[in-house]
């Protein structure tokens, strides 16, 4: 029987971003990195982090008690327990304890990614580094966060292309299959800024099809090189129709 994962009260890794804290519920590890989930706990009257955006996850955030105000660009949402508030890539957002009593929020991430930003702040501050926009830079960098209360702007139409790829006679089968993971968290990100579709591998024939969107076959070799297992494959590419705007935001749902 596949096991389950049971975190109980007080269990779960515990890390301070502030006045506020996170408690790591769900890491990705037993989700194949789909999904994240931390709990948010902000004191009251408490501000939370400067208005931001995600490039490469949805984050979701569910109220479980006390009031909580959502910023998102110009508009300020008052949240009491209950609300469910889902904030999609590219979206600005930040959010801040209104009440007298501490809120409490369950916060999912998909993919999982965002969950490693939190564990890595914590090593930061551990550190002994002081968080300055200097130092925090390329942690937000890294995570495909940017400081900026403007949505994101629109992409422009792109080509779409087939990419097939045939495995390498000389895999190390042990250094393939230790990149399963990150490929599939690779994928995921990819796949939730609209630039990877359809991906289907064929073991009889020892090759892999992916669909990738990008401007000019020079940006889609670029996304290709961005996934842990491109070094094992040799690709060949094939341009095809462009999807649609329903197609691109069905994508992104996915």
């Amino acid at each position: 029987m596949v096991p389950i994962s049971v975190v109980r009260p007080g269990e779960g890794e515990l890390i301070a971003s502030g006045p506020s804290q996170i408690r790591i519920l769900e890491d990705g590890s037993h989700t194949a990195h789909r999904l994240g989930i931390g709990q948010i706990t902000v004191p009251p009257h408490t501000p939370g982090p400067i208005q931001h955006r995600h490039a490469q996850h949805d984050e979701g955030f569910y109220v479980l008690s006390g009031t909580v105000r959502f910023t998102v660009g110009q508009e300020d949402i008052d949240a009491e327990p209950g609300t469910w508030v889902l904030v999609p890539p590219g979206a600005p957002h930040t959010f801040a304890a209104q009440g007298d009593e501490p809120a409490v929020i369950l916060s999912t991430f998909t993919p999982d990614l965002y969950v490693q930003y939190f564990q890595d702040l914590k090593k930061m501050v551990e550190s002994g580094q002081p968080m300055t926009h200097e130092t925090m830079a390329p942690l937000w960098s890294r995570y495909a966060t940017e400081i900026s209360a403007e949505p994101a702007p629109s992409p422009a139409r792109t080509q779409t292309y087939m990419v097939v790829g045939t495995l390498r006679a000389d895999t190390d089968p042990a250094e393939f299959n230790a990149l399963r993971e990150d490929e599939q968290r690779q994928l995921g990100a990819l796949r939730s800024e609209g630039r990877i579709g359809a991906h289907h591998i064929s073991p009889a024939r020892r090759a892999t099809f992916v669909e990738v969107i990008a401007a000019d076959e020079k940006e889609a070799k670029e996304t290709l090189e961005s996934l842990p297992f491109a070094r094992f494959f040799e690709a060949e590419f094939y341009p095809t129709t462009p999807p649609d705007d329903a197609e691109v935001a069905h994508r992104r749902r996915l």
